[in-house]
């Protein structure tokens, strides 16, 4: 209570111990691909937007050894809600540490999913960290409800009014963003 007088009573009574000193330690690895969210020396960054209300690694409700990102879109989130996955040091929002390895004839990624409803859009973007103009995006569809499933998104057939995946550019940061284009926490 640093510029405060006290008065010697139990309000102004405070302990502390075990003073020490504390080595830097080992920073945490920045992210690559696979990201898993299990390995404890790996920054596994989420940053949720436009009414996602949070997302955080939790150890995942059915399957106790695993972990998992949990992501909640809210009742006030915008259509275009979701979470991207990077580490931030300082205001920069760092990405992968290597580039998203597409090439001419390997152009997909998959994201296993667990949603509430079946049916809900699920979109994938690729960015570059360095310059979000350059981005793809791609669209699957989750057919399980309450369930895990592998979905698979294509970057060779981009989103509607999307830019097409440029194989010149480097993706190396990637947003999820599920039930894409409706407002709010509505499932359908």
């Amino acid at each position: 209570d640093f510029g405060v007088v006290g008065d010697g009573t139990p309000n102004f009574t405070f302990l502390f111990d075990d003073i020490t000193l504390v080595s830097g330690g080992s920073p945490l690895a920045q992210m690559d691909l696979p990201v898993t969210f299990d390995d404890p020396a790996v920054d596994y960054g989420l940053i949720p937007f436009g009414g996602s209300a949070s997302a955080a690694v939790i150890v995942d409700p059915t399957l106790a050894t695993n972990k998992v990102a949990k992501v909640i879109k809210t009742n006030t989130a915008e259509l275009w809600a979701g979470t991207t996955v990077t580490a931030v040091a300082g205001t920069v929002q760092t990405g992968f540490s290597a580039n998203i390895p597409f090439t001419a004839t390997e152009k997909r990624m998959n994201v296993r999913v667990w949603s509430p409803h079946a049916g809900i859009q699920v979109t994938l973007k690729v960015e570059d960290k360095n310059d979000p103009t350059k981005s793809c995006e791609t669209e699957a569809t989750v057919t399980t409800a309450s369930g895990w499933q592998t979905l698979e998104f294509n970057f060779a057939n981009p989103a509607a009014g999307t830019a097409a995946l440029n194989l010149a550019f480097n993706y190396n940061k990637a947003s999820i963003f599920f039930n894409f284009g409706v407002t709010g926490a509505t499932a359908g």
